[in-house]
């Protein structure tokens, strides 16, 4: 979904030190602006995402930031922080425990109304979809977790968009920041605009989990979250979007325990 950009310079009477000048900057440039990390950095940051369960084979670097699992992203500066943040406990031998939810969740200064921004360029029924997840998330009982649709880019948490990518991921989002906010942004594969209605609304309310901290429940990343069940087939956190059925007991428990009124 990216495309590289460059231009060439001709001209006749350049001097060779002038020519030398302008390699350098490009160069220079190109170091500066290359996200890419260095191989031992990568290394680090794999074995990390390993060890919270993610198979190594499903982790894809994509310049600035990680995919995992085709729909769960996390810039490359939030996850050396996250990276840092477990070598620090590895060291203090704070042991490890298993639950389905990431590192981090929302805090309570935003998890009373995680406010969603939608781009005016995503088609209405992706729209419907949309507000149809802010109303499950909103309707699950015995949870301080709110959510609302925003008008202004500035005033929101969480941006949602349009992408294209001839690939299986329906839609892709950002985990929650150690910075405690919700995920940044939910990215929709237009690839899949001819979707059925109750699987559209399946995949976004799927990602707004993500976006406050949830795992995929039949998948082994991230850590099982005591008292809930270790098998949930029908749980709206399952990596293969299902027609909306509701949220399971499971799904509910999970809300209430992470956050609870």
């Amino acid at each position: 979904m990216k495309h590289p950009n460059g231009f060439y310079i001709s001209a006749v009477l350049c001097i060779a030190s002038l020519m030398i000048f302008f390699s350098s900057c490009s160069k220079n440039d190109k170091e500066l602006k290359d996200p890419t990390p260095a191989p031992n950095a990568v290394e680090d940051m794999t074995s990390y995402l390993v060890n919270q369960g993610f198979d190594r084979q499903h982790i894809v670097f994509d310049k600035d930031r990680v995919v995992i699992e085709n729909d769960i992203i996390i810039t490359l500066p939030e996850l050396k922080q996250r990276v840092a943040d477990w070598k620090k406990e590895q060291q203090s031998g704070v042991p490890q425990t298993e639950q389905r939810r990431g590192t981090y969740i929302v805090s309570n200064a935003y998890n009373t109304n995680i406010k969603f921004y939608i781009d005016p360029a995503v088609p209405a029924n992706w729209q419907t979809a949309i507000q149809g997840a802010v109303n499950n998330w909103n309707a699950v009982n015995g949870t301080r977790l709110g959510m609302s649709i925003v008008a202004s880019q500035a005033n929101a948490n969480t941006r949602i968009f349009m992408g294209f990518e001839s690939a299986n991921w329906i839609a892709r989002a950002y985990l929650p920041g150690s910075n405690s906010a919700p995920g940044v942004s939910v990215e929709i594969n237009s690839n899949f605009n001819t979707l059925a209605a109750s699987q559209k609304l399946f995949a976004i309310t799927h990602e707004f989990g993500h976006t406050i901290g949830f795992h995929h429940t039949n998948q082994t990343s991230g850590t099982l979250i005591p008292g809930t069940p270790t098998s949930d087939p029908n749980s709206v956190m399952n990596s293969t979007v299902l027609p909306w059925n509701g949220f399971t007991a499971g799904d509910v428990l999970a809300t209430q325990i992470l956050y609870p009124q």
